[in-house]
């Protein structure tokens, strides 16, 4: 598979290709996947919407964090969705839908948490993006944004093609732009193989804000 390939596969994977892909995603990004969920902090009976979960492969760990929890996946890729639902189908309150970000079918307003990991990549213009995940916000609500910062990306082929890459300071202030407040990072360092086969000294940030009460 070449990088540009590669590139549109982990944007919205499909096929036997996809299948691998989402197989290696789960492993590699196991680290940013377990900060990015610890972050969420949820309390019971909360609703969590992960927006490009793949096939959800750490979702256990998620609900296994307070009682009642109710999880909906929002993925661009119907062959995610299918497997995802597949893989997860023997848990009730789990569910996984088709649907883009600027038009999803999930009710404004409904999630008291919006976890997305490694995929702000792919938002571009990244402002209207943060919009619609305000939109599924709560009053009061948090988002959760995973991903690696510019330096752990630079050297890899693959993000040449369609990547939008972050320090984390100017993500930090495009959400406050975008209307959230008490906009916090973490740092999380990592030393892995990534997709590629190639080992790779990452660093990985997990950026939290909150939607504003009413």
């Amino acid at each position: 598979m070449t990088p540009k390939q590669l590139a549109a596969q982990l944007r919205c994977p499909s096929g036997d290709e996809g299948a691998l892909v989402a197989d290696n995603m789960n492993r590699h990004n196991q680290p940013i996947i377990a900060a990015s969920y610890q972050a969420l902090s949820p309390s019971a009976g909360d609703h969590i919407v992960e927006v490009g979960p793949g096939t959800a492969g750490y979702l256990s760990d998620l609900m296994a964090m307070a009682d009642d929890l109710h999880y909906t996946g929002l993925d661009q890729s119907p062959d995610m969705v299918a497997q995802a639902q597949h893989h997860h189908d023997h848990q009730e309150q789990v569910r996984f839908v088709e649907g883009d970000l600027h038009d999803p079918p999930l009710a404004p307003g409904s999630a008291d948490h919006v976890v997305a990991i490694n995929v702000v990549y792919f938002w571009n213009p990244l402002l209207p993006a943060l919009a619609a995940l305000r939109k599924l916000l709560r009053p009061g609500g948090q988002l959760c944004l995973g991903l690696r910062d510019r330096n752990s990306m630079a050297t890899l082929p693959v993000f040449r093609h369609g990547f939008l890459t972050y320090d984390g300071p100017d993500l930090q202030q495009s959400l406050k732009t975008a209307g959230f407040v008490d906009v916090r990072q973490q740092i999380v360092p990592e030393k892995s193989i990534n997709v590629m086969g190639q080992i790779m000294h990452k660093t990985g940030l997990v950026i939290t804000a909150l939607n504003p009460e009413a």
